[in-house]
């Protein structure tokens, strides 16, 4: 089924399709752009779900795009079968119900992206694995710009594993009431290095993002094989694995919105917290000077951007914002560090509880 693709998209499903008019605007929205730039090519897009309600809440793609092939598959974590070190986190934390919340295996997101290296590790022509975020949104182009730049950089006969990386982390959606406040807050939030696109061109800093990257099939038996499946920011984790296994990687700048962006269903302060709280307790468990140290989101602006700051009021108001709410967050978690030694966030159906300094995440579940 999968055989001679030039392209394999997993596209990760956590829960059916939004029923709520502007998350399924933003959904559909975002997911059509990737299965139409997906459709110019011989390419699959494997529906890897949590539930067969949320593949048939899909079951109109494939009429809608005949010439790509579908694939799905109803992929969860499982319940932890060894014995739990860390057995009274919900009860040291103070979760209601404590006896009823169970731990599981790994996140959500690992267990789709361990079957879709699987899957792809077993393909032996060539090829790319691509496993974007929903709020991904693909120009006309991309795919080709992409494979370009892997080809680029071969190495020992093997194209890199490539990503685009965007400025604009959150944008309108046509049709869709997303105050604009709230989009600049959160591409204000991640722009606090003016010199990122430069630190990515000469390969010094992270190269491979979850949000959208492409792994050539070749490459992926050994990346199942080395990644650490606990760790809870997994791009980053692919990035190491790559790295570490001498494997070329990059990344791409983009700066024109038409080509690569990214739209989320981040319509209010309350969502926008979301976000930022969950990317917070990504570098918990790096180690630093006080609990974040190394979350981007905690850096001081650089000199540029103070600049702009100056020069621009809807700049420094989005800045403002961003800054108000990045600070409510880690006060939120430094108190449940002090209180219990640990810290977590809700996203779906799971609770992710991370602990200063240590490497892995516990995953959590209320049965």
């Amino acid at each position: 089924m999968l055989r001679d693709c030039a392209f394999v998209s997993a596209e990760l499903m956590y829960q059916p399709r939004p029923v709520e008019p502007r998350e399924q605007h933003v959904f559909d929205f975002t997911l059509a752009s990737r299965l139409a730039e997906l459709s110019h090519y011989d390419a699959a897009a494997v529906l890897l779900c949590n539930a067969p309600a949320t593949l048939d809440s899909l079951a109109h793609l494939p009429a809608a795009y005949p010439r790509l092939r579908f694939v799905a598959a109803v992929v969860n974590p499982q319940p932890l079968a060894t014995s739990d070190p860390y057995a009274a986190t919900p009860f040291d934390c103070g979760w209601p119900t404590p006896e009823r919340w169970r731990r599981y295996n790994l996140t959500d997101r690992w267990a789709r992206i361990t079957f879709a290296l699987d899957v792809a590790r077993q393909l032996d022509t060539p090829g790319f694995l691509i496993m974007p975020a929903l709020d991904a949104v693909w120009g006309q182009g991309l795919l080709a710009l992409l494979t370009r730049l892997s080809q680029r950089h071969t190495r020992n006969g093997l194209p890199a594993a490539v990503s685009p990386y965007t400025p604009y982390q959150h944008s309108a959606v046509p049709g869709v009431d997303i105050p604009q406040p709230i989009i600049d807050a959160l591409n204000a939030a991640f722009a606090r290095d003016s010199w990122l696109r430069w630190r990515f061109r000469y390969g010094r800093y992270q190269s491979f993002w979850g949000k959208m990257g492409l792994l050539p099939f070749g490459m992926c038996g050994e990346i199942l094989r080395r990644a650490e499946t606990m760790v809870w920011e997994d791009d980053l984790e692919l990035d190491r694995v790559i790295r570490e296994a001498g494997f070329a990687v990059s990344c791409q700048w983009v700066g024109d919105p038409a080509l690569y962006r990214q739209a989320l269903p981040v319509f209010d302060h309350d969502s926008l917290r979301a976000v930022i709280e969950r990317t917070l307790h990504y570098s918990l468990p790096i180690p630093g000077q006080f609990p974040g140290e190394k979350s981007l989101l905690n850096q001081p602006l650089d000199m540029p951007a103070r600049l702009r700051t100056l020069v621009s009021p809807r700049f420094a108001r989005a800045v403002a914002l961003a800054e108000a709410i990045i600070a409510d967050c880690n006060a939120a978690i430094v108190s449940r560090l002090e209180q219990c030694g640990a810290s977590w966030v809700d996203w779906g159906a799971y609770r992710y509880a991370v602990r200063v300094g240590d490497p892995l995440v516990q995953v959590w579940k209320i049965e």
